[in-house]
């Protein structure tokens, strides 16, 4: 029984971390404008995965004080992370206690390159946002806590 507890704990913290990788790629979107309210005709349906990962690079963006410069290197490694995640997803003949520990190491080899680019003040807030997120994932078989509403404007 602990067992099973324990795989779904990893399995919870692999998803979370799965967002955090293949969710930053898409934030590097320009956010300057706020999007236009949909029309029900134009542009693509809203609260799909483009919108976390629009989200998680701009709370990167904000919270890192990331450049332009950093935005598109952080962009360039999470599209190579998210390919190679696809790829390993679709790779049928690969198990799928592998495919976890691969796709572990995709988004470990993913965060040290992103952290690679950062400032010292950078990587100190960083690992702290990192240790926040690990820690939110170890609450519970459920992932952590519920996600928070956002603030009222």
């Amino acid at each position: 029984m602990k067992i099973e507890v324990k795989l779904r704990l990893r399995a919870a913290m692999l998803a979370m971390c799965m967002l955090s990788v293949c969710g930053l790629p898409a934030l590097a979107q320009d956010s300057g404008a706020p999007p236009a309210p949909p029309s029900g005709q134009d542009g693509p349906p809203q609260g799909g995965r483009g919108d976390r990962e629009a989200a998680m690079l701009a709370r990167l963006t904000r919270d890192l004080s990331l450049t332009d410069d950093q935005v598109k290197q952080v962009t360039v490694i999470e599209d190579d992370a998210r390919q190679k995640m696809m790829a390993l997803r679709n790779d049928t003949s690969t198990a799928q206690a592998d495919k976890r520990t691969k796709m572990m190491a995709i988004r470990e080899e993913s965060q040290a390159k992103i952290r690679a680019i950062l400032t010292d003040e950078q990587k100190t807030k960083f690992d702290e946002m990192e240790a926040k997120m690990k820690a939110r994932g170890a609450g519970g078989p459920g992932g952590g806590d519920p996600p928070q509403p956002p603030p009222q404007a």
